[in-house]
């Protein structure tokens, strides 16, 4: 319809010049002028409805949370003299999606008239980013011309992330109690040992080295005694663009709050380390400290500066990491530099695994040089590019 239209302008407009070249008089010069009005009239038509149009958008709170449905209210209003023919709007689509609603439809308003509109909004990725309506689209009455118009108030949500269990993630396997305790017996004659003596805890007694000696050996204790799991969480961002840094920062969220529920639910004590500008440890020993670490979780902020080097060389600093049954790295990058600080701060040599986030939904384990290490890829969702 619109390129008839278009068409037909044109046909008239180079109709109106063949009368002003050979007949001319007031009609033809009438007629020349009146066709070239009606593109001019369409256009300020349109700058006149986006004037006119007012459009409101609300959540039921500000905080949502990744993958969970929240109820969304749209409202086009016009609030102008004049009947508004075509008005489209067009969604934030990259990191959200909105339910029962067709972009592609195509409103009509009378004046002083509104469209409510109730529906659901799901955000994919946890973080603070825009979501709802994005653009508007006006068409005049002909169909002559059609406008774009960015909103200028955006809807702006912080997304908290989801709790899943670590079952339910795709690429995620797990080390049973039996083959943490097997590569635990394999790493023992080289963990640091010394000549048991009076009022040493019973508990540390390294039976093995002590049948080679043939004398009580216990291990080496450098500072306060711990138990568990430590699970060191990535806090860098490595990328400006959010359709780059938003599905790895939550692959990697997700992940760690998945492994310490499962740690949790299994009586397993851990410590999570991660950085807000210095290095952060969070117990989770119980529920009350897996709730204490999802709130802390929801406020967190990547940052460049808060990259893995850093983080390793923080560790590397306070002397490693003692204690601990096992070591678990969540990261989106893993150089030959993040590498060689991960054994080093490993200073119980205790086995290491490592979750390394991908952008593809493609998932393996690499087996590392190092027997007591292993890579485990995670993919993180495919970033959708449509609407963006």
């Amino acid at each position: 319809m619109r390129n008839k239209v278009s068409l037909i302008i044109a046909g008239l407009f180079v109709l109106s010049l063949v009368g002003i070249s050979f007949f001319g008089g007031p009609v033809t010069y009438v007629f020349f002028f009146s066709v070239i009005l009606v593109p001019l009239l369409s256009y300020i038509y349109i700058m006149c409805v986006i004037h006119s149009v007012k459009i409101y958008q609300r959540t039921d709170g500000r905080d949502m949370v990744c993958g969970t449905p929240s109820d969304f209210y749209i409202t086009l209003q016009n609030e102008g003299w004049f009947s508004f023919s075509s008005l489209r709007i067009r969604f934030y689509s990259s990191f959200s999606g909105i339910s029962e609603i067709d972009d592609d439809v195509e409103y009509e308003l009378l004046p002083h008239f509104s469209i409510v509109k109730k529906t659901k909004l799901l955000c994919r990725y946890r973080g603070t980013y825009y979501v709802g309506i994005k653009q508007i689209v006006v068409k005049d009455f002909l169909g002559l011309f059609s406008v774009t118009y960015n909103i200028k108030e955006p809807l702006s949500v912080i997304v908290a992330p989801a709790i899943v269990h670590l079952s339910d993630l795709e690429g995620s396997p797990i080390m049973s109690d039996a083959d943490r305790d097997n590569m635990l017996k394999k790493t023992e004659p080289d963990i640091p040992v010394r000549e048991y003596t009076e009022g040493d805890d019973i508990r540390f007694l390294n039976w093995k080295a002590s049948a080679i000696m043939q004398k009580y050996m216990v291990r080496e204790r450098k500072g306060e005694e711990k138990s568990g799991i430590a699970i060191v969480m990535d806090s860098g961002r490595y990328s400006d663009k959010e359709e780059t840094y938003l599905p790895l920062e939550n692959t990697i969220m997700e992940n760690c709050l998945a492994l310490s529920l499962y740690y949790v639910e299994n009586n397993i004590p851990l410590d999570v380390i991660y950085m807000t500008g210095n290095v952060t440890k969070t117990p989770v020993h119980d529920m009350g400290g897996f709730e204490d670490l999802y709130s802390q979780m929801c406020d967190f902020s990547y940052q460049k500066d808060y990259d893995m080097n850093r983080l390793c060389d923080e560790l590397r600093s306070q002397a490693g990491l003692f204690g601990y049954r096992m070591l678990i790295f969540v990261v989106s990058k893993l150089s030959d530099q993040v590498y060689d600080a991960i054994k080093e701060i490993n200073t119980d040599h205790v086995p290491v695994r490592i979750y390394l986030a991908k952008d593809d939904k493609t998932c393996e384990s690499i087996k590392m040089p190092d027997s007591r290490m292993e890579v485990i890829m995670i993919g993180s969702d495919t970033f959708d590019k449509e609407g963006t």
